[in-house]
Formats: structure tokens, sequence, C-alpha cells
């Protein structure tokens, strides 16, 4: 998209400012995250990097001939200070002439329902309150205030739990076509100084500071311990690890994609089969994924399922007797016919399914096959 390349002069304030939105506007260019006449719906909770994001998308809405409006999910977690975060974000909007959204929550109502996390809770209800407002209103475009510090926590947090390259390439960029991370590139410390430069205030969430969390013991005692002990530019060299599996990961999903066509047989909303012997041609690194990419299908997600569960299916598939079955988490069973290896989310709890029940009646997976 060929675009003017000035930015609104009124938003400028010094030269730093300048290289602070060429920066935006290259990482907008290079992952095609804004089309000309997007709606972009930005999330803001009132801290350094929301605020940040929001100034920066005025100053390039021109460019981009982009409308902008503003989304605060009150999460219900910090009394007093929760609400004092809720009232700083309206009065912001109303001073930028922005649209305003707003929606309280009991996150820890949800997770004690849903027997999630306090963070898991979070996360999803702040995604389906943005999703209802883009289907609502139109955006077209999520924007969140994820930078360059962000990135190499959640590097160092997969890279603790043991995750694989698609843990370590960290926060994508982009993600289903709509949420995009503008300011991915932008460091910590070059958000504050644009912040001072214009002396613009923003709310401080206190509970950044509750080494409860892992991810703010990594931020608060881990990356400065690296920085000072071991090398004091750890961020960058995490945000190039980051980069690069990112590049290797794209490559892997299309040779994933592939592979998955090629041994695919049959598929519906709550199963896959595959040929085995197709299977078999795969090198392990392709097949693991292919494997999980049939999960994540019918489970939605690929929650609870580790580098152990898909070892016992690779294991499972080519050697176990024809009519046997595995059973994995949420639901997800396992099955071998013959030549074909059978993915199948049940609609029972697996224990309340016996093993004549799964392969008869309403619940019979072993479908007609081309």
């Amino acid at each position: 998209m060929k675009v003017d390349t000035t930015f609104n002069s009124n938003y400028l304030n010094s030269s730093k400012d300048t290289f602070f939105f060429k920066t935006i506007t290259s990482t907008i260019d290079d992952f095609s995250m804004i089309k000309n006449r997007d709606m972009v719906l930005a999330a803001v909770s009132g801290g350094s990097d929301s605020i940040s994001l929001i100034l920066s998308l005025l100053v390039l809405k021109d460019k981009y001939r982009i409308k902008v409006g503003i989304a605060h999910l009150n999460h219900m977690l910090r009394g007093e200070e929760s609400l004092r975060d809720e009232a700083f974000v309206e009065k912001f909007a109303k001073k930028l002439t922005l649209p305003f959204f707003c929606r309280q929550v009991d996150v820890k109502g949800h997770a004690k329902k849903q027997g999630l996390s306090i963070e898991e809770a979070g996360r999803e209800l702040r995604y389906d309150f943005f999703q209802h407002l883009a289907d609502k209103h139109g955006y077209t475009k999520i924007a969140t205030g994820h930078n360059k510090e962000d990135n190499a926590e959640l590097v160092l947090m997969n890279l603790l739990r043991g995750a694989g390259p698609k843990g370590l390439s960290g926060i994508p960029p982009i993600r289903d076509d709509i949420y995009i991370r503008p300011m991915i590139r932008i460091s910590k410390k070059e958000i504050l100084g644009f912040l001072k430069s214009r002396n613009q205030k923003f709310m401080f969430d206190s509970s950044n500071d509750d080494i409860a969390y892992l991810r703010n013991r990594i931020r608060c005692k881990l990356l400065p311990y690296l920085q000072s002990e071991f090398n004091p530019e750890i961020i960058d060299a995490l945000d190039r690890l980051s980069n690069i599996l990112k590049i290797e990961e794209d490559y892997f999903d299309n040779e994933t994609q592939k592979a998955f066509k090629f041994c695919l047989l049959k598929t519906d909303t709550s199963s896959v089969a595959f040929s085995k012997k197709k299977l078999s041609d795969f090198h392990p690194a392709i097949l693991n994924r292919v494997l999980r990419k049939a999960i994540k299908k019918i489970k939605k997600n690929l929650n609870r399922i580790t580098l152990g569960h898909i070892n016992d299916i690779v294991h499972f598939s080519f050697t176990s007797l024809s009519g046997s079955s595995l059973d994995l988490p949420d639901r997800i069973r396992v099955y071998k016919d013959n030549d074909t290896i059978i993915f199948k989310k049940e609609k029972k709890p697996l224990r309340e399914i016996g093993k004549k029940d799964k392969q008869s009646g309403d619940d019979n997976i072993f479908f007609d096959l081309p």
C-alpha cells in the first residue's frame, strides 16, 4: 500500500519523536498491520504502554487514513485503583474526542467458574470484549501496547516452562489478521521518554509489582539479574532470538499446512482423520506439528497438551493395534482403525464412554472415508 510518509506535525515534539514514530511505522508496514481506512480499536488500560499506543495511532491517523477508538476493560481486581484507572482512561478519551467503550468484569468469579488462573481468565474476558466491540462497531483491527520488554519476558517465561520454537518466538506482531502490536519493537525506556517529553500522565498498576506472578518475577528479578551479571543487552538478544524463530516458524507453518492436507482423509467440526501410511512419511519436526494442528482444529487450543502427549500419539499411531484408542485432556480421544488415525472431541467426558459406546450410535467416529 502506498501512503503518505509524513507524520501529523501537531503531535511531534522532537527528533526523538520522529525516530519513535518511524520505528512504529516500519513495524506496521513490515507486517502489513494496517490498511487504508481501517478502523482501529486500541486496548487502553491507562498504563504507559497503552497511553503511548493511542497517542502514536493519532500521529499516524492521517498517514494511514484510519479511525481510532478506545476500549477499556475493568478487571475489578484492585478495588479503588481499578476504578481510578477506568475514570482516567474515560477522561483521556474525552479529551481526545475518541469513541470510548468500557466494561466491568468479575475476573475472579470467571476464573473460579471455568477452572482458570486469574491471568487466563483475564485474557479470555479481554479478548471476548474486544471481539464483541469489533463485531458490533465494525473495528477491523485491535491494537495492543505490547513492547520489546514484554516480548523478552514472554520468551524467558516460555523457556523456563520448556517451550519449543513456537513459544520461544515470543509475541506475534500480528495475530489472526486483526490483533496488532505496533510497538513491539519499542523499548520501555523509549516509551517512558516519549511520555516524559510531552508531560503525559499515565496510571501505574500496583499488581505489576506482585511477584506471586511468574511474569512479574521475571520482570523484577530475573531480567535485571541477567542484565547486570551476564548481558546488559539481554532484552535485545532475546528479541533477536524471537525474530529468528518467528521467521523459521512461518516456514514450518506453511510446510505443516501442506503436510496436513497431504495426509488428511476427512474432517468435520469435531474430528480429523489421517492416513497412517502418509503420516509415516514425515520428518518428526513436521509430524509433531501436524498432530498438534489436528488437536487444535477440534479443541480450538493446545492448553494442557504437552510434548509427552504428542510423543504418546506418535507411539500409539505406529505401534498399537487397530481398534485401540488413546485419551488426551479435554475429551480428546485418538482412535486407530487399520490405516486410519482419527482425532475426535467427544461429547461426553471420556470416563463415561465405554469401549462399546465409542464405536456405535451417535458417537460413531468411523465415518465413511473416501
